[in-house]
């Protein structure tokens, strides 16, 4: 036998073979559940974030999420390398300016380990937005996230209302579907009789 046609059959097999671990990792990471309400709400109960381009102890350098209680809030982490969240970041953008008028925030929380990177993603996808600092290990590792885009949407009262990952047509049209019926609701966070809407 020719020895280009061993070659190519043991090419595939060794890239295959080498592909294999990272594809299993991959594959049981996508599987990992959703956190629980319950492990979300402490998580989020007093982290900090750093905000991008904002220097440490400077007045609005630092988010607590839970400042914003009273105000409808969609937590989104997203990273300079992931793919979809090119096409997330700017549509987020559109959200926030629509939330601001109605008590919601759009906070979207980068998870890279040099916030330069965040800075320069965030600057070309969806220029006039702020965005949070918090690198790999902070809260998307404590929240033991599936995967990357991937939101949280928080009531008034800082309860989980709807999470999930992606950054497809449907995913986005249900994170700003939920946002807008939450920040449509008025509850005893901000002085109205709970349950009614605006």
């Amino acid at each position: 036998m020719p020895r280009s046609t061993i070659r190519v059959p043991l090419l595939t097999l060794a890239f295959a073979l080498a592909a294999a671990p990272t594809l299993g990792v991959s594959a049981a990471r996508a599987a990992a559940p959703a956190p629980s309400p319950e492990s979300a709400t402490a998580a989020l109960a007093t982290h900090t974030l750093q905000r991008v381009g904002g220097a440490p102890g400077t007045a609005g350098s630092q988010l607590t999420l839970s400042s914003l209680r009273g105000q409808v809030v969609v937590l989104n982490f997203w990273a300079s390398w992931c793919g979809p969240c090119r096409k997330e970041l700017p549509q987020l953008r559109a959200l926030a300016s629509e939330l601001a008028a109605s008590g919601g925030r759009v906070i979207p929380v980068s998870i890279d380990a040099d916030p330069r990177n965040a800075a320069d993603f965030a600057n070309r996808y969806a220029p006039g937005l702020t965005v949070f600092h918090d690198g790999p290990d902070g809260l998307v590792r404590s929240l033991d996230l599936p995967a990357l885009p991937y939101t949280l949407v928080l009531d008034r009262d800082g309860r989980l209302l709807w999470s999930g990952g992606g950054a497809d047509a449907s995913t986005l049209a249900m994170i700003g579907t939920t946002a807008r019926k939450a920040a449509e609701t008025r509850g005893l966070a901000d002085g109205a009789t709970e349950g009614t809407t605006r």
